[in-house]
């Protein structure tokens, strides 16, 4: 009796480890739904469902931000409480897999990276397409169904430092870059990072409450 609640409590740590951890790339992509493209990634979209994922050799950029500068921040890989999740998988063809990965904790701030991985499940290339921040969505993308990647980013128009923290209100406005996914899973640049938008200023509130995506604003 006492060594099957041995063997029991073996078997339950290592699962528990094992999903703490993460699942490899495979695993995860076998576990999830798959979608198809056309996808944008909305504020009303569906991304309940994820898997934790381990990074070897942290193939797959981990960067959390911390101001609207894009230019501080810490890697998921140095904090307990951050990791890794696949929360968005379809097929490119019969060789290629695209994922998103979002990079994060329990709470925001979180930075989405899109990431296409071919059929030995090794990653190709990864382009980060997505960062959130208690609801307010200062990087979004869009993915048309000929395989082009339309990142839209609120960029601030001041050099000094916004942080997430501590902010009251920003002046920003939106820019666009458009990229392709070729048949080989590579990201390939376009159409450089152009403005879309006029300049206006967004208080902490009014980021967290609009329901409209960066695309709409003009």
């Amino acid at each position: 009796m006492i060594m099957k609640k041995i063997c029991l409590f073996i078997m339950l740590s290592l699962c528990f480890a094992t999903v703490y951890a993460g699942f490899d790339l495979r695993t995860a992509i076998s576990y999830i739904g798959k979608s198809n493209l056309p996808f944008d990634f909305t504020k009303e979209g569906d991304l309940y469902s994820s898997y934790r994922i381990y990074n070897p050799n942290n193939v797959i950029p981990d960067k959390i931000y911390e101001n609207f500068q894009l230019t501080e921040y810490f890697n998921a890989r140095d904090n307990i409480d951050t990791g890794l999740d696949l929360c968005f998988t379809c097929k490119l063809g019969s060789d290629l897999y695209l994922c998103l990965i979002r990079v994060g904790g329990i709470i925001e701030p979180a930075t989405y990276v899109l990431t296409s991985v071919n059929s030995s499940y090794k990653v190709v290339q990864s382009l980060e397409v997505g960062v959130t921040l208690a609801g307010s969505y200062l990087k979004q993308f869009r993915i048309t169904d000929n395989r082009q990647v339309y990142v839209y980013r609120l960029v601030p128009t001041s050099n000094a430092s916004v942080s997430f923290r501590t902010f009251k209100s920003v002046e920003a406005y939106v820019t666009e870059t458009v990229y392709t996914i070729d048949m080989a899973g590579q990201f390939i640049l376009t159409t450089p990072e152009k403005r879309v938008s006029s300049t206006r200023t967004f208080s902490r509130d009014e980021l967290e409450k609009m329901t409209q995506d960066l695309w709409e604003l003009h």
